[in-house]
This record gives structure tokens, sequence and C-alpha cells, in this order.
């Protein structure tokens, strides 16, 4: 976990060298996914599981915790794997805006901007679980904008009006997808717990 807490570390702080050293790094789709998304967008949903047990921890009898409970994990848990593919949508969606015909970008680039953007929404849905931090998530949103611009630019090449462009466009196109996908989780949540839940 060294090398992804580094790697965190240095993309909230130092996020123009990070993307260089990221440039030419040698990575695959997997390794990425397994090694950096899957383990930092577990964060957010375990951090929500962790305060809400500790919500659910009250004098209330054991049998009424069942279902809050089984309630809380499911829907976290397909919170997770919303989380997932809205990186993995994100990526494909930089990836068509950014590449050219005869462009050397390919959608592993894309996918690496989108993954290591994502970086501040990863720590910040653990920190808006604590109490009066949940503004702390348009701050992510922001800096992840900033990160998608940087990564853009030194990844691609482009100039900065370029990545400016490119950034503005994958943040808006990325931001009516995944709206429409995470719509679509809530409904397939209400549907799973008033099926297998409630």
């Amino acid at each position: 976990m060294r090398p992804v807490l580094n790697r965190v570390m240095n993309m909230l702080i130092h996020p123009e060298t990070e993307w260089q050293a990221i440039k030419d790094e040698p990575v695959t789709y997997g390794s990425l996914l397994l090694n950096y998304v899957a383990p930092l967008a577990a964060i957010p949903p375990l951090a929500v599981i962790a305060s809400g047990g500790f919500i659910l921890n009250s004098s209330l009898p054991n049998s009424a915790l069942v279902f809050p409970l089984v309630h809380l994990l499911m829907t976290n848990l397909l919170w997770y794997f919303m989380y997932v593919l809205n990186v993995v949508v994100v990526g494909a969606v930089i990836t068509v805006i950014v590449m050219a015909p005869g462009d050397r970008w390919t959608g592993l680039q894309g996918f690496k901007v989108a993954a290591y953007s994502f970086t501040p929404l990863f720590i910040a849905g653990f920190i808006a679980t604590l109490p009066k931090m949940d503004w702390v998530i348009y701050a992510a949103i922001l800096y992840s904008i900033y990160l998608l611009y940087l990564g853009i630019a030194s990844i691609a090449g482009t100039s900065k009006k370029q990545s400016v462009g490119y950034a503005a466009v994958s943040f808006l196109a990325s931001v009516v997808l995944v709206g429409l996908m995470n719509a679509g989780e809530y409904f397939l949540e209400s549907f799973v717990v008033n099926k297998f839940v409630l």
C-alpha cells in the first residue's frame, strides 16, 4: 500500500511533478484498476458503513438493526461498483475527446488520466463522513478538474489552451453520463432494497 499512499500524497500535494512521473510509467488497465482504483474507491463506502455502524449501534434491540444494516451494506456495495464504473466511463470519455486521428493517445492513457484525477474524490468520500465536513466534496470536485487539466496537458502534450478545452468538455460530458448512470444506480438500489431487504 505504500506506493499507493505515496501516489495519493503526491497527486494532492505535487500534482505537476507526479503527472510527469505518471506520463511514461508502464501500466496496464488491470494493474491500474486493481492496484489503485479498486482499493481507493472502497474508501468512501467503507467510511459510510463504519459511520453507519456507529449510528446503528444504539439502544435499539438487535432485531431492529438487521434490516438497516443489510440496507447499508447492499447500497454501499452498489455504490462501490458504481464508483469504479464511473472511473472507467470517464476514462473512455477523455479518450474520445482527446484522441485525434493518427495520434499516439490511447484508451489506456485516458483511463490513466481519469483514475488519478479521481484521487481527491476518493479521499473526500472519507472526510465527508465526518460531522460538518460534507462541503469537502465540492472542493474535491474542483481539484479533480484541475488534476484532469494537468493530466491531459502532461500525457497528451497539448498546449494550456487546448488542455483547458479538453478538460472542460471531458468534465461536462462526464457529468452528464455519470449523472445518468448514478440515477440508474439509485433506481436499482431502490429496487434491490424493496425486493430483497424490506
